[in-house]
């Protein structure tokens, strides 16, 4: 570490209040660019990069940097933007994982996650007419496989295929959102 790092570095052990305020105006900016090329939000960057400055201020007289301040700083707000990104992957995952049970799940009494019903009404819309209708006749109206095909007037068969068909397109239709709003 250089000397003039860790001069800064013991004023701000030190609680130095204008020298973490220069430390703060100096590297904001650049920190949030940083983040953004990571998250691509930023508003989630400006989040980020305020909890590092309140968790190095906080951590301070614990934490003991080797390498400059400016890569310290860096590289922990680059920790901290990959973290969020796994989050995020573990949240879609689990979203995922979550409607995969919706779908398989045969109690009429199963509650919705909101969020994920919305995301499922949405994936609906995308399927084929008679597909759609077998599926809101199902899932969103608790009908079960015998009413359906006597409702429509189709063979059980057919309402088995369909709903198979209508939940791969639709867990397929929701991966890609997922990595969509991922991305975005």
């Amino acid at each position: 570490m250089r000397i003039e790092d860790r001069i800064l570095y013991n004023e701000i052990r030190n609680r130095n209040h204008q020298v973490f305020d220069t430390l703060f105006r100096e590297y904001y900016p650049g920190l949030i660019r940083f983040a953004e090329a990571f998250v691509f939000d930023r508003t989630v960057s400006e989040d980020l990069v305020q909890s590092f400055f309140i968790s190095l201020w906080e951590n301070a007289p614990h934490i003991d940097i080797h390498t400059s301040l400016k890569l310290y700083c860096y590289q922990s707000v680059k920790n901290m933007c990959l973290n969020r990104l796994r989050d995020l992957r573990i949240s879609d995952k689990r979203n995922l994982l979550y409607l995969e049970a919706v779908l398989q799940q045969q109690d009429e009494g199963f509650l919705f996650d909101s969020e994920i019903l919305t995301k499922i009404k949405e994936s609906i819309e995308m399927l084929p007419p008679q597909m759609a209708a077998i599926f809101k006749l199902k899932y969103l109206d608790g009908k079960k496989n015998k009413d359906i095909s006597e409702e429509l007037s189709i063979s059980g068969n057919t309402v088995k295929t369909q709903l198979s068909r209508a939940r791969t397109r639709i867990r397929t239709i929701l991966e890609k959102n997922a990595s969509l709003y991922f991305f975005l």
